[in-house]
């Protein structure tokens, strides 16, 4: 490949990335519509003919690390790391 391909290839994944966040940001409004009919009927659950919705809280637990490094010290020991590759382009 030729650099002249090569920066060829960079626009055409600079286009798509567009493209996705357009795309993106379309769902995201979609999506603030669907919320707000299911809060304005007072719903948690719709069923439509071609989909099933649910718009319900839900609980999610995390590890607070910083606090139990004050409580027991370093968990150096513990800290699993993984190395990949990623590709970046700007």
């Amino acid at each position: 490949m030729t650099k002249k391909e090569l920066e060829a290839k960079v626009e055409e994944i600079r286009k798509y990335k567009t493209m996705i966040e357009e795309a993106s940001n379309i769902e995201n409004a979609l999506e603030a519509e669907v919320i707000s009919y299911m809060n304005e009927n007072n719903l948690t659950e719709e069923i439509t003919d071609t989909a099933k919705i649910t718009y319900k809280s839900q609980v999610r637990s995390t590890l607070d690390k910083k606090r139990l490094e004050e409580d027991l010290g370093s968990l150096e020991e513990y800290i699993k790391t993984t190395t990949y590759s990623v590709l970046r382009i700007k």
